[in-house]
C-alpha cells in the first residue's frame, strides 16, 4: 500500500508507494463528476460542516427475488464470449515461475517471465486499464483444412480474428477455448494450463505451460488438417531494449516422441572499451528553435523543442544541452507524432535518451524501414531520461525513419526524447548478456513428430515451405525471427485427435534491489539446467501431470454442489500465485509483493488476508513463516518486521504482528505433525509477547529512524488488559490510536491461538496468561466498544484530534479477528449476539448494490468500482457526521475485494448467508470481462495478494475445521444443507465433503480423491440430529457422542486414501 499523502500530520515511513498524483486525482475527480445520479440529488460539500449526517448506502438493498435465488442455486458454467473477452486474461504459468496470460481467444500474452520487476499501478490507473499488457511477442496457431480432393476449405488463425464467435471456459488452472464455427467441418478446442496439483509443490511450480489442442472431424468425409504453431524469439527481450550485446540461437530438435524449437541466449565478446563512441554521429539533438526537417502532427510536441518541464510537470533531468522533445504540452492529454527525415543506416547502433511513459502501445519511439516497424522503445514512467540503444547491424544499407509517437492520455501519457545518434557502440550497454535476467532458454515443443519445423520461417506459409527453411539460425539481439512447428493430420469422419504442445522457459537470474540479497534466483533453476530439461520432465510425466490437474478441477468444480459462479470466483483467486506477485527463490523462500511490483516484503498485514496458499500449498506458506516472519524479519524482542528484511530498521504493524501468530497456528493445523510448532514455538511466543507489551502501552519510540519502530528491550510496567491503545500501524497505511476492534479482534484471536499452542507445548503458565488477557479484553470490548449495533473505535484524548481515525464509523474490518478465529476453530472473540449484530450492520451500512450515490458525494482516492457496480465500502459514518478530510480513516470510500471476501466469509460463518453471498456475487459481477479481467483483482498493483482471502469463503461455506497433528476433521455446511458437497484439503490429501438430509436424518461423508488423510476424529453438525443410533462405515471401532453443537465420531487412527470413504448416518433428534 502507498505512503500517506504529504499533507498528513501523522506521517509514517512504513508505506511503499507514492501517494496519488495530481494527474491521477484530477482524473478520478472527473470520473466522479461523470457518475449518473442514482439517488439524490446530492450536494457536494465538506461532510460535517453543518453537523449533518450524510450516508447514501441504502438499508433496503431492493434485490430482486431472481437475483437472490441465484445466490445459492447451482446455475450453469459460464462461457465467456464477445465483449466479455475484451479484458479476460488467465494466468497460465507455474506458481512463482513468472507471469504469462492465456487470453480468451487462446493467444499468449504478458510475457513477464524474465524476472523483471513491473510496477503495475497504484490502483487508480491500472484498474481502469482495459488493454492486456505485454502483448508484443508474436505467437499463435493456425489451422488449414482441406477436403479429400486437396481443396483448401479454411485457413484460420486460432484467435478472435479467425473465429469471431470464440468462447472461453475458465476453471482455474485450466482455460478452455472453444473455436466455434458451425460451417467449419473440423471442431477445434484448446485446453491450456500449467500443472496445478494441490500439496504437490514441485509439480505445481514448473516454468511451463501445456497447450493441448483437440480436433474432431464433424463432417461425413475425410479431412486433412494442418496445425501450425509459431513463436518469435522470446530470449533477450529486455536486453535488446537496453542495448546489451549478444546473440540468440534458434534450432530445431527431435527425438522419437517430440519435435521442438529451442531459443537460447549466446554471450558475445563486447568491443574494446571506448571504441566507436568518440566519433558518434549526432542525428538530432533538439537544440534549435524548431524541429527542422522533422514532420510534426498534433499539438503534443508544440512548435519547437522544450527547454525542460512544462506547466505543472515534475522537473526533467538527464537530457543534454538546453532542448529536448517533451510531449507534456500542456499536459498528459495532448497527442501527436514527430517523424524524422529519411536516412540510410550505416552504423550498427542508434543511441538515444528517452523518458516519460512506459506504455509502449501509446507513447514510444520507433524505427521504420521501408514503412515497416522494426524497433520500438518507451520510457519507464520517469522524468529522468536514460540511454537506450537499438542494434541495427543487420539493417545496414536500409533506408529508415524515426517516429516519436504520443497517442496517450492520462497519467504518464507523454514521452521525452533527446540526443539521437548513430554509433559503433551502444550507449546503454548493461553488462554481459549472460548476466542479464532475460538470458536463458525457451523451448516450444510438440509432443509428437512434426511434419514441418523451421528455426526461421514465415508462419503464414504452407507446410511444405518449412522444409526449405533453416533448422538453425544464429542472429543478434534485436532481430525478430520466427520458429515454426507444424503437424498434418488426416481425420476420418467422426475421428478426433489431440495435439499437445509444451512451452517452457528457464531464466535463472533474479536480482533483488538490496546489495545483501543480490541474485536471489529462481527455485526452478535448482531443479532444471535449462528449458529443454523442463520439457523433458513434463513429457516424461505428461499423463500424470494432466490427470492430476484435471482431477483437482473435477473435484473442485464438478463434484461440488456449490453455485458455479461461487466456484468460478473463489477458484480464480489462487491464480495470483501464477503471477508476478510472487516468486520462489533459489534458497527455498517463497516471497510476495502486495500486488505485481508493488510494495515489497510479503507484507504481514496484507498477507493476513490470504488463505489459498496456506491451504493448497502449505509447504510454501511455512517457508514464509520460517524464512521471513521467524527468520530474516524477526527481532530478538519478538517484533516481526512487517515487510521482512526489506528495511534495515524493523517495522511494526499491529495487525501484522497479531496476524503472524494466527498464521503460525494455522500452519500448525495444516501440518501432518507438530514439527512446525516445535521448531518455532519460542519465536511464536515472543511474537505474541510483543503484542502483549503493546497492550501494556510501554513501547518507547526509537530515537531517529522509523516512527513505527520500537526499542529492542521494552519494559512491562503495567498490567495487560487485552486492549492495545498505543500507536497501531495497519493495512490502511495509517496508525490507529485507542481501543478499536479491527486490531483488537486480531489481538484477542491471537491470544486464543497462543493459548492453544502453549497447551500443545505443555506451557501451562503462558496458556493461562493468554486466557486471562483474552477474557479481560473481550469483556472491555463488549462493554465499551459495542454501540448497540456495531463496534466502534473509542474516542480518547490521544486520538480525538488525530488524522485517519474512524471513531463512531462503521468499519468493514471491525471483526477481522472473529473471521480468523472461525477459520482455525477458535471460540468467538466477542459475544455471539454482538458479532451477528455488527455483521448485519456492515451489510446494512457499508454494502451498496450501486456505489454511485455514495461515491458521487464522497469520491474515493482510487476507483475500484464504477457507477452501477455493487461494492462494500471500507468505512461509512451512518450515525454521526463524518470527521472530514484526513480526519477520516484512509481509503474509506474505496472497494477492496480482499475485505469483501473477509467480511463475506465472516457473515457466512455466522449464518448470514444471503448477506455474505450478495457481497461475493456483487464482486463477481464487477469482474465481467467487459470492464475488468475476471482473473485480476486490483488494489495497489495487479493480482493483489489480499484477494486470496477468497479461499476463506469456501471454508466458511463448508463450515470446515481441520487439525492435522491431532487427526481431526470437521464440517457443517452453511447452506444447501439437504444436499451439499464441497472441496477440502488437509495436510497430505484433498477430496470432497458431503452431506445429505432426508426426513430429518443426515448422512455425512469424507472422500479423499488425492493423497492421504490420517484421522482419528470426525466432527459434523449436530443440529437436528442425535448421536444415539448413528451408523459409521469406512472405519471400525468408532464411537459417536455429542459435544456441544458437534456430533463427534472417534475411532482408532486410520489413514484414508483415494477411493476410501468415511461416512456417518445420524438419525433425527
Amino acid at each position: 500500500m502507498p505512503k500517506k499523502p504529504n499533507n498528513s500530520r501523522d506521517r509514517t515511513s512504513s508505506g511503499c508507494c507514492s501517494g496519488v498524483s495530481r494527474r491521477t486525482f484530477l482524473a478520478a475527480s472527473s470520473a466522479a463528476a461523470a457518475l449518473p445520479v442514482v439517488a439524490g440529488p446530492f450536494t457536494r460539500m465538506a461532510d460535517g460542516a453543518d453537523g449533518a449526517i450524510r450516508h447514501y448506502v441504502p438499508a433496503d438493498k431492493e434485490l430482486s427475488p431472481e437475483w437472490v435465488a441465484s445466490l445459492t442455486s447451482r446455475g450453469k458454467e459460464k462461457i465467456w464470449s464477445g465483449d466479455e473477452l475484451n479484458t479476460l486474461a488467465l494466468p497460465i504459468g507455474g506458481i512463482g515461475a513468472g507471469q504469462m496470460y492465456l487470453l480468451g481467444d487462446g493467444r499468449l500474452a504478458c510475457w513477464h517471465i524474465y524476472n523483471q520487476t513491473f510496477f503495475t499501478g497504484y490502483g487508480a490507473t491500472n484498474y481502469q486499464q482495459k488493454e492486456i499488457p505485454g502483448l508484443r511477442l508474436e505467437q499463435g496457431f493456425r489451422m488449414i483444412v482441406r477436403n479429400a480432393a486437396g481443396k483448401v476449405l479454411a485457413s484460420r488463425r486460432l484467435d478472435r480474428d479467425g473465429f469471431p464467435k470464440v468462447g472461453f471456459i475458465g476453471r482455474y488452472p485450466i482455460g478452455k477455448v472453444l473455436y466455434r464455427d458451425e460451417a467449419l467441418p473440423v471442431k477445434v478446442e484448446l485446453e491450456a494450463f500449467s500443472p496445478f496439483i494441490p500439496l504437490n509443490t514441485l509439480d505445481s511450480t514448473l516454468p511451463a505451460t501445456i497447450l493441448e489442442f483437440s480436433l474432431k472431424n464433424t463432417s461425413g468425409e475425410p479431412m486433412e488438417v494442418d496445425l501450425i504453431g509459431w513463436l518469435e524469439n522470446p530470449v533477450g527481450v529486455h536486453s535488446t531494449k537496453a542495448g546489451v550485446l549478444g546473440r540468440v540461437r534458434q534450432a530445431v530438435g527431435r527425438n522419437a516422441e517430440a519435435t521442438w524449437i529451442d531459443y537460447a541466449g549466446l554471450a558475445e565478446q563486447p568491443p574494446a572499451q571506448g571504441a566507436g563512441r568518440a566519433n558518434a554521429e549526432v542525428f538530432a539533438d533538439f537544440e534549435g528553435k524548431s524541429y527542422g526537417a522533422w514532420t510534426l502532427e498534433g499539438r503534443a510536441f508544440g512548435q519547437a523543442p522544450a527547454s525542460g518541464a512544462v506547466g505543472d510537470q515534475n522537473p526533467i533531468t538527464g537530457f543534454q544541452g538546453k532542448g529536448l522533445v517533451n510531449t507534456y504540452n500542456p499536459d498528459d492529454d495532448a497527442r501527436g507524432k514527430l517523424t524524422s527525415p529519411t536516412f540510410v543506416i550505416r552504423r550498427p547502433y542508434i543511441n538515444f535518451l528517452i523518458g516519460g511513459g512506459s506504455n509502449d502501445r501509446r507513447v514510444y519511439m520507433r524505427l521504420l524501414v521501408d514503412g515497416t516497424e522494426v524497433r520500438r522503445t518507451a520510457g519507464n514512467d520517469s522524468e529522468t531520461l536514460s540511454w537506450r540503444s537499438w542494434n541495427v547491424r543487420s539493417l545496414r544499407g536500409k533506408t529508415a525513419q524515426i517516429e516519436i509517437v504520443d497517442n496517450a492520455t492520462g497519467g504518464w501519457g507523454h514521452i521525452n526524447v533527446d540526443q539521437i545518434e548513430f554509433a559503433d557502440r551502444p550507449r546503454a550497454a548493461g553488462g554481459p548478456f549472460e548476466r542479464q535476467t532475460d538470458f536463458g532458454t525457451v523451448r516450444l515443443a510438440l509432443l509428437d513428430q512434426a511434419d514441418g519445423a523451421a528455426a526461421d520461417a514465415d508462419p503464414e506459409a504452407d507446410l511444405p515451405a518449412f522444409a526449405q527453411r533453416p533448422a538453425e539460425a544464429v542472429y543478434e539481439l534485436g532481430e525478430a525471427r520466427m520458429g515454426v512447428l507444424a503437424k498434418r493430420l488426416t481425420l476420418a469422419p467422426g475421428q478426433a485427435a489431440t495435439l499437445p504442445f509444451v512451452l517452457a522457459w528457464h531464466f535463472p537470474i533474479r536480482r533483488w534491489g538490496y546489495p545483501e540479497f543480490g541474485d536471489v534466483g529462481n527455485y526452478y533453476a535448482t531443479r532444471f539446467p535449462d528449458a529443454g530439461a523442463v520439457v523433458d520432465y513434463v513429457q516424461s510425466n505428461y499423463e500424470r501431470l494432466c490427470a492430476e490437474t484435471r482431477l483437482y478441477c473435477k473435484t473442485f468444480y464438478d463434484q461440488s454442489t456449490l453455485p458455479h459462479w461461487f466456484l468460478e470466483r473463489i477458484g480464480s483467486t489462487p491464480s495470483i500465485l501464477a503471477t508476478g506477485t510472487v516468486h520462489w527463490r533459489k534458497n527455498g523462500r517463497f516471497w510476495g509483493w502486495e500486488g505485481v511490483g508493488c510494495c515489497s516484503g510479503t507484507c504481514t498485514h496484507v498477507w493476513n488476508y490470504e488463505h489459498a496458499l496456506a491451504r493448497l500449498f502449505p509447504e510454501l506458506e511455512r517457508s514464509m513463516r520460517e524464512m521471513q516472519d521467524f527468520g530474516a524479519g524477526f527481532s530478538g524482542n519478538g517484533l516481526v518486521s512487517f515487510r521482512g528484511d526489506s528495511y534495515s530498521i524493523p517495522q511494526y504493524a499491529a495487525d501484522g504482528q497479531c496476524g503472524t501468530v494466527l498464521k503460525a497456528y494455522r500452519e500448525h493445523l495444516v501440518s501432518s505433525d507438530d514439527g512446525f510448532l516445535r521448531r518455532n514455538y519460542d519465536k511464536i511466543k515472543r511474537a505474541l509477547h510483543y503484542s502483549m507489551v503493546c497492550d501494556a502501552n510501554t513501547r518507547t519510540e526509537r530515537t531517529g529512524g522509523s516512527s513505527t519502530s520500537w526499542n529492542t528491550q521494552p519494559v512491562v510496567d503495567a498490567p495487560f488488559d487485552g486492549i492495545i491503545t498505543d500507536r497501531q500501524h495497519n493495512t490502511y497505511d495509517i496508525n490507529f490510536y485507542g481501543p478499536n476492534t479491527m486490531i483488537g479482534s486480531l489481538y484477542l484471536a491471537a491470544l486464543l491461538a497462543g493459548e492453544k499452542m502453549a497447551r500443545a507445548m505443555g506451557d501451562a503458565d503462558f496458556a493461562q496468561l493468554c486466557r486471562q488477557i483474552f477474557e479481560s479484553g473481550r469483556r472491555y470490548s463488549a462493554e465499551k466498544l459495542f454501540d448497540g449495533e456495531y463496534f466502534i473505535q473509542e474516542t480518547t484524548d490521544d486520538n480525538r484530534e488525530r488524522d485517519f481515525q474512524y471513531h463512531r464509523g462503521c468499519l468493514s474490518d471491525q471483526l477481522f479477528g472473529q473471521g480468523w478465529a472461525r477459520q482455525v476453530g477458535l471460540e468467538d472473540v466477542y459475544p455471539k449476539e454482538q458479532v451477528v449484530s455488527a455483521l448485519r450492520s456492515i451489510y446494512k451500512y457499508n454494502w451498496a448494490p450501486d456505489v454511485a450515490p455514495q461515491n458521487q458525494v464522497f469520491a474515493p482516492e482510487r476507483w475500484f468500482a464504477r457507477a452501477g457496480d455493487a461494492g462494500l465500502f471500507i468505512c461509512t459514518w451512518p450515525k454521526s457526521p463524518r470527521p472530514g478530510g484526513n480526519r477520516e480513516v484512509r481509503y474509506r470510500d474505496e472497494i477492496w475485494t480482499g475485505i469483501e471476501y473477509q467480511v463475506a466469509g465472516n457473515m457466512i460463518y455466522e449464518g448470514l448467508v444471503k448477506e455474505g453471498l450478495s457481497i461475493l456475487k456483487g464482486l463477481h459481477e464487477r469482474h465481467d470481462g467487459v470492464k475488468h479481467n475476471p482473473y485480476n483483482e486490483v488494489e495497489c498493483g495487479d493480482h493483489y495478494a489480499r484477494a486470496m482471502a477468497g479461499w476463506g469463503c469456501l471454508l466458511a461455506a463448508c463450515g470446515f475445521y481441520y487439525d492435522g497433528p491431532l487427526g481431526v476433521i470437521g464440517f457443517a455446511p452453511k447452506f444447501q444443507k439437504d444436499r451439499f458437497a464441497g472441496f477440502f484439503s488437509g495436510a497430505e490429501g484433498w477430496g470432497t465433503l458431503a452431506q445429505e438430509e432426508s426426513d430429518g436424518s443426515r448422512v455425512c461423508s469424507i472422500r479423499p480423491t488425492y493423497g492421504k488423510l490420517r484421522l482419528c476424529e470426525l466432527r459434523v453438525s449436530g443440529d437436528g440430529v442425535k448421536a444415539e443410533g448413528a451408523k459409521v462405515t469406512g472405519v471400525s471401532g468408532a464411537r459417536v457422542v455429542r459435544e456441544g453443537e458437534w456430533i463427534v465420531v472417534r475411532f482408532p487412527t486410520t489413514t484414508f486414501t483415494a477411493g476410501d470413504k468415511l461416512e456417518v448416518a445420524l438419525p433425527p433428534a
